[in-house]
């Protein structure tokens, strides 16, 4: 049962949420819905500003945010659209970065929890939060393995770090990571004579999951098909056994005062050390019918096979498709794919791999900017919001403050802790499809009737209770406009719908709000039931 809060005004308003889990659990909440049903505003009929440039308005604003953030709020709506979605963006990619705090000896996973939830609801570089996380989810670590928080933060402020740079040198600094070496096996791979089998968890993993996929790939993420039609692989155990060679003899970081050598405990202060002694002496397969010779050097083979990997042509589709994925659409079209995988493989400057650039293609993308037009909403658009961004994106739409205590705890009744995942996989895999149907909704593979609940019991404590010690709300300026409902839902629609608030879900907010008196406590029932709709759910 959904908890019942004691704010909540008479059995309409309990009726009218218990509805709109049922449309989400059913999955209505995918289809956007037809161009008529939508009340908004086109980025055509916006105004314009000195010197004829068109003004954006405050519901693409908000829609672009949605994707570019983890969530709009007033003064970043504002923001947008003082310049321009470009501007912006140069804007982000030049802010200064929220870094996680190394932790204390005496502190737990919470403590890297705790900052993730303050980075990504107060810090100023929302867009590098949002993409460092999605590429932290592609290409994984966790928490179930690595017990040291300091490992979770080291490896987060490295995914910050690389976010905008290029993707070569995230591979290489994955891959050379300690919380990686530790939690998929390189460090202390021992590949030192013909009886040493190295073990081969890292080659498998940064094969399938963080780079090429299983599967050829065309430019725009299809299969290539061989003459029978069937797919053709990637790569076969033999590459497997040359990467699992190539990825032996490297260990942690010496602790203070200890000395550098291999079989070092582990340690995450740092980058993993190579030790030619401990590297394997075979010739190594990789792809495409490369083949390192025998005896080489442990860092030039480590960065030949790091090449051979990033120039490999399903890299583009491979991790553009994912992003796009986690920033904008659960379905992107081929063409989508095939526009951003060619700025993955050039920058228009000659550079292969630029991340800056695949990202602004990914938000800038015709495919991406089309739905800020209700009229050219397509069903298949946008994706469900996965657990940690339904959070954030409600608790900026309320200005919420917080220091992170107890948030990781409502994200894991969502089955999405921060930093937890229960695999390599992560939380969910890109590829999982709706139930008997086409379309891909990777993040409803953690939604199931009790996560759905979690999620309005989430909201209600945050809009009526209080969601931690340490988290604050303000709702003023809706208090402050609910004398007039259509006020009120015109706000709600514009911070939480980015005005394409649905009409028939209006109009029930209309009749519903209307017949409470106090402003407060409409303000507080127009947020819950927008914030637990299945449409605030479905981000479009």
């Amino acid at each position: 049962m959904i908890r019942k809060s004691v704010h909540q005004q008479g059995s309409s308003l309990r009726i009218f949420t218990l509805c709109l889990a049922t449309a989400l659990m059913s999955g209505s909440g995918l289809i956007a819905g037809s161009a008529g049903s939508h009340v908004g505003v086109s980025p055509a009929a916006s105004p314009t500003r000195a010197g004829n440039a068109p003004q954006v308005s405050a519901m693409v604003a908000a829609r672009f945010l949605e994707q570019s953030s983890w969530g709009p709020t007033a003064a970043t709506i504002a923001q947008v659209q003082q310049g321009s979605l470009q501007t912006y963006l140069q804007q982000q990619f030049s802010a200064p970065v929220s870094t996680y705090v190394t932790p204390g000896p005496n502190d737990k996973l919470s403590f890297v929890q705790k900052q993730f939830f303050v980075n990504a609801m107060q810090g100023q570089d929302q867009l590098r939060q949002r993409v460092a996380f999605a590429l932290s989810e592609i290409i994984v670590v966790s928490a179930v393995k690595d017990k040291d928080p300091t490992a979770i933060s080291l490896w987060m402020n490295m995914m910050e770090n690389d976010a905008f740079g290029n993707f070569y040198t995230l591979l290489y600094d994955a891959t050379l990571n300690p919380a990686m070496g530790y939690y998929l096996d390189m460090a202390n791979n021992n590949g030192c004579t013909s009886r040493c089998r190295p073990n081969e968890n890292y080659a498998r993993e940064i094969l399938q999951l963080f780079s090429i996929g299983l599967q050829k790939l065309n430019l725009d993420g299809t299969p290539i098909l061989d003459q029978n039609g069937n797919p053709i692989p990637t790569y076969g155990q033999d590459e497997i056994r040359g990467f699992g060679q190539v990825f032996t003899g490297w260990s942690y970081p010496p602790k203070p005062g200890v000395g550098a050598h291999f079989y070092n405990g582990p340690y995450f202060s740092g980058p993993m050390l190579p030790y030619q002694k401990h590297y394997s002496k075979s010739s190594k397969q990789l792809l495409d019918g490369v083949t390192l010779p025998p005896k080489g050097d442990i860092q030039a083979d480590l960065t030949a096979a790091l090449q051979n990997i990033f120039n490999h042509p399903n890299v583009g589709p491979f991790i553009s498709k994912q992003l796009i994925q986690k920033l904008v659409t659960s379905n992107p079209s081929p063409a989508y794919v095939a526009r951003i995988a060619q700025v993955f493989n050039d920058n228009g400057s000659g550079v292969r791999g630029d991340l800056k650039a695949v990202v602004s293609a990914i938000l800038l993308d015709s495919e991406a900017r089309r739905g800020d037009d209700p009229a050219q909403v397509q069903a298949s658009d946008g994706h469900l919001r996965e657990p940690l961004l339904h959070m954030l994106a409600a608790m900026r739409a309320v200005n919420a403050t917080t220091d992170g205590t107890n948030l990781n705890v409502y994200a894991g009744t969502m089955l999405q802790p921060p930093f937890l995942s229960p695999s390599v996989f992560n939380f969910y895999p890109p590829d999982f499809q709706l139930p008997g149907t086409q379309l891909l909704g990777p993040e409803f593979k953690i939604l199931n009737s009790n996560t759905t609940i979690s999620r309005i019991n989430f909201i209600n404590d945050l809009i009526y209770g209080s969601v931690g010690p340490g988290t604050t709300t303000d709702i003023s300026a809706y208090v402050g406009v609910a004398g007039n409902v259509n006020n009120l839902l015109d706000l709600v629609n514009t911070n939480l719908m980015h005005g394409q608030m649905s009409s028939d879900v209006r109009s029930t907010l209309f009749s519903t709000v209307s017949a409470i008196p106090d402003n407060t406590r409409r303000a507080q029932a127009a947020l819950y039931l927008v914030a637990s709709s299945s449409q605030f759910q479905m981000e479009h």
